[in-house]
């Protein structure tokens, strides 16, 4: 089974009594649009209640602005999967941090036992879960309020977590596009396994988009799960295999997950150890969903969603005018990225001597070694750039041009030969960011 089997099995690997079971869940997005990331996450506890995780171990925290969306044509119902009868996945879905309190701050002070409402109290006899989804790039997971999570501060929170014996063992699971960049210092016998959707030079996959999308014969309008997240949960809801090891799961998720590489990160001593049987509630019946289909780069979502509703939208409705609407918005917003991060790289190498100087920057993949230079510039990004109102973000990063994270590592380890300093680089931002914001604030169609 998955990490929730790998929880339910630690009484029994320890004996009974001498080990707790805890699960944190976070969901880093808000938007209907975004339907898919709250969806997964209120999956994944009604997984962790099932396993036999007390819900008081079980913290959940979430947006909560999808299942009572006006655009939601289930009010007050969250669907991980099509059909005629998909499991309403928000029913009982206990969520103990909602709307502006969902910050990454918040996410780090749960982790480690500081948050004044629920927080993590496992000891070091406990096995810990760690559920996350949402919008990545290079060192980065966003969050729906506040700024990013960093690589940094990731791996300090981990490190805190040790230093305080929090747990016995500690499984990651991470989706997200460039999740495989967010755990550079785990070592092979930290007793923590961490799990990622993709590497991290590639997207993250939703599924279950576009066509795929039907429940009770009505479209969604937008994916319901995202791909790594659908086939660990989908492998756990089967609860039919009681020798099934950590290792297997991570297995048979790696060959389903076929449009990213799926990694894994850590301590893996413990892959091997029986995980547990799983057992739904008495009276429920498993039945098997359908094969993860349609699914799309997580980067293209937003496009492809308004690209298929513009074509399935009847002639001259209301619904075809919307569509386009916000396909061209979705554009408009997509180039408007690219010519900010452009015009960030033309403006480090205005003074430089390198052939190609714009284009290696904007290209090249160097690997994060500087993260103070790098923390520092995406906080800049977060402060000082435009906000994408299409995407619901709260700062200077969204869901798409997250993927230009890469570009400030590109500056960050390739100061030497830009000549030039962190701060330096923190004022060109500034420069690009302050020009935009005219381009930004026209008018723009929002959906």
């Amino acid at each position: 089974m998955a990490a929730a089997k790998l929880l339910g099995a630690a009484a029994t690997l320890l004996g009974a009594g001498e080990a707790a079971r805890w699960a944190v869940i976070a969901a880093g997005s808000k938007g209907f649009f975004n339907y898919r990331h709250q969806a997964d996450a209120c999956h994944a506890y009604q997984i962790m209640k099932k396993s036999g995780i007390p819900e008081d171990n079980i913290i959940l925290m979430m947006q909560d602005d999808v299942a009572n969306s006006a655009e939601n044509p289930f009010k007050g119902q969250l669907f991980n999967e099509p059909g005629e009868n998909p499991p309403d996945v928000y029913a009982g879905c206990k969520i103990d941090y909602r709307g502006n309190e969902v910050t990454a701050k918040l996410f780090m002070d749960v982790l480690t036992g500081k948050a004044a409402g629920k927080s993590l109290k496992s000891g070091p006899e406990d096995h810990v879960f760690i559920n996350f989804v949402d919008h990545g790039g290079v060192g980065i997971i966003e969050f729906p309020n506040g700024p990013l999570l960093h690589v940094k501060e990731l791996s300090q929170t981990l490190d805190e977590m040790k230093q305080k014996k929090m747990f016995k063992q500690l499984v990651f699971y991470m989706e997200a596009c460039e999740s495989g960049s967010m755990f550079p210092n785990l070592t092979k016998d930290d007793k923590i396994l961490a799990v990622t959707a993709a590497n991290g030079d590639e997207s993250s996959w939703g599924t279950y988009c576009e066509s795929s999308a039907k429940v009770r014969g009505k479209n969604i309008g937008t994916c319901l799960g995202d791909l790594f997240s659908v086939n660990w949960m989908q492998d756990d809801d089967k609860g039919m295999m009681s020798t099934e090891k950590l290792k297997d799961q991570i297995a048979k998720v790696t060959k389903l997950t076929n449009k990213s590489h799926v990694c894994v990160f850590g301590d893996t001593s413990f892959e091997e150890e029986p995980i547990g049987s799983f057992k739904l509630r008495a009276g429920a019946a498993a039945v098997e969903p359908p094969p993860a289909g349609n699914s799309v780069d997580v980067r293209d979502i937003y496009l492809t969603q308004s690209v298929y509703a513009w074509k399935t939208a009847a002639e001259g409705s209301e619904e075809k005018q919307k569509a386009w609407k916000a396909m061209m918005t979705a554009i408009a917003d997509r180039q408007f990225a690219e010519d900010l991060f452009t015009k960030m790289a033309e403006h480090a190498c205005a003074d430089v001597n390198l052939h190609d100087c714009v284009g290696k920057f904007l290209r090249d993949r160097a690997e994060l070694k500087d993260m103070d230079c790098h923390y520092s510039l995406t906080d800049q990004v977060f402060g000082q750039c435009p906000v994408s109102p299409f995407h619901r973000s709260p700062g200077g990063w969204n869901g798409y041009n997250m993927k230009y994270s890469q570009v400030l590592v590109n500056f960050c380890e390739g100061q030497a030969v830009l000549g030039k300093s962190t701060e330096d680089l923190r004022k060109i931002i500034e420069k690009a960011c302050s020009a935009s914001h005219s381009v930004k604030e026209t008018p723009e169609l929002v959906v």
